[in-house]
C-alpha cells in the first residue's frame, strides 16, 4: 500500500512515524493494512507528515481544492 511506501521511503519504524504523525502505532497499523479508513481529520494529519496529497495517498486520486475545503 502506498502509506506504507511513503513511511519506508523515510525509513522510519510504524512505531516512529505514528508517534511524530500524532497517532497511536495501532491506528497506523491499521491505516497500512486497510483495516480502517481512519477520519478525515487522521488522514490530513498522515499526509501532511509525509508531505503528499490526501487524495493520492489514501484514494489513489488527486483531491481537488473543493474537497480540500470540505475537510477542513
Amino acid at each position: 500500500m502506498k502509506l506504507t511506501n511513503e513511511r519506508l521511503k523515510l525509513g522510519l519504524s510504524q512505531s516512529k512515524a505514528a508517534k511524530e504523525i500524532g497517532i497511536s502505532q495501532s491506528m497506523l497499523a491499521m491505516l497500512e493494512s486497510g483495516e480502517r479508513s481512519g477520519s478525515d481529520k487522521t488522514k490530513m494529519k498522515v499526509a501532511k507528515f509525509y508531505g503528499v496529497d490526501v487524495g493520492a495517498l489514501f484514494f489513489d486520486d488527486e483531491i481537488t481544492n473543493r474537497d480540500k475545503e470540505a475537510i477542513q
